[in-house]
């Protein structure tokens, strides 16, 4: 698409932009004396019509899920590009794919459990899941929901659905990267890839798995080919340390690394993957047109609705400010 057909989008963006929470309104809340005071501090923005019931009942997460719901009906109002905002909600259609081949497999209502969130409705996808068929899902859906019906169908592993969704997640991200038509969209995904390879290896390696199990897990759709990373589960956590700092990847490698291990280590990864990521849409929040505004927004939204769950889960339960601070993700507001 051109650039220009983002004219409008992006001038909605940066108006929503102004209504994202500040450092200045998470350091208030970290530093609240209460969990109700914390909540207290939404009184100055989009959450405000919620904070009585929270303090009342402290539940939290309807009203993040109701806020992420319009978030993206808002998005696939707006914005021109419709594959793009079906792209970053996809992680919503997997994980309400995952509840509906359970729904099938024990035959309990889950319905509690589904994010309304995503291009198409959960009525539409529990069809296909039910079927194996759909005259509305494009062909990357139903390759996903029918290779969960045939290993299931074959092995009875329940465990296995979560395991092919994951990994059929990313195979389907990086075909509907492409079906953007926006050139900088695939490199983006692909990088979104490298970093929970690298995350799901180093995982993987501390549990001792197999390299057959991380061959089911691991995606094939990243810049770093799957077989490198297969070969590294044959050598220990400073060959996978000096692997990545010959790739794009060396600055990330150096700050993941544990000060008193000197291995790579999963919450150092973890953390860091997520903050590269922001400093990326950061660099994507500057550009005045095409479809990086956008998708910048979409990220900032998602990590503002993290920090908020953190900090209210974290008074909650009684930890400390810097406790809960050291969880926390950079945004870019």
């Amino acid at each position: 698409m051109e650039d220009t057909v983002y004219g409008s989008s992006n001038v909605l963006i940066r108006v929503y932009e102004n209504n994202l929470l500040t450092r200045a309104h998470f350091e208030r809340m970290l530093t609240a004396d209460s969990f109700e005071e914390a909540v207290n501090v939404l009184r100055e923005s989009p959450y405000r019509n919620d904070v009585d019931r929270i303090k009342e009942d402290k539940n939290y997460d309807s009203m993040f899920m109701n806020e992420l719901h319009q978030t993206y009906n808002e998005m696939f109002d707006i914005v021109p590009n419709k594959e793009l905002i079906e792209l970053f909600s996809l992680r919503y259609a997997y994980h309400n794919l995952k509840v509906l081949f359970k729904e099938e497999i024990t035959d309990q209502d889950l319905d509690h459990l589904f994010i309304p969130i995503g291009r198409y409705p959960i009525a539409e996808l529990r069809q296909a899941v039910r079927t194996g068929e759909s005259d509305v899902l494009p062909k990357a859906y139903m390759d996903s929901i029918n290779e969960v019906k045939t290993d299931y169908e074959e092995y009875h592993n329940v465990q296995a659905v979560d395991i092919i969704l994951d990994r059929r997640f990313f195979t389907h991200s990086r075909l509907l990267a492409d079906e953007t038509g926006e050139p900088g969209i695939p490199a983006l995904i692909e990088r979104y890839i490298d970093y929970n390879n690298l995350s799901t290896l180093v995982r993987g390696m501390k549990q001792n798995r197999t390299r057959n199990f991380m061959l089911t897990i691991l995606s094939s759709s990243g810049s770093i080919p799957k077989e490198d990373l297969l070969e590294l589960m044959e050598k220990d956590l400073n060959a996978v340390a000096q692997y990545f700092r010959k790739t794009d990847y060396r600055k990330l490698i150096d700050k993941a690394i544990d000060k008193e291990t000197g291995e790579l280590s999963t919450v150092n990864v973890d953390f860091e993957t997520d903050n590269a990521y922001m400093e990326k849409m950061r660099e994507a929040r500057l550009e005045s047109f095409g479809p990086m505004p956008v998708i910048a927004y979409l990220f900032a939204k998602e990590t503002e609705v993290m920090n908020l769950r953190l900090i209210l889960s974290g008074k909650e339960n009684g930890l400390t400010a810097d406790e809960i601070r050291e969880r926390m993700r950079l945004n870019y507001a």
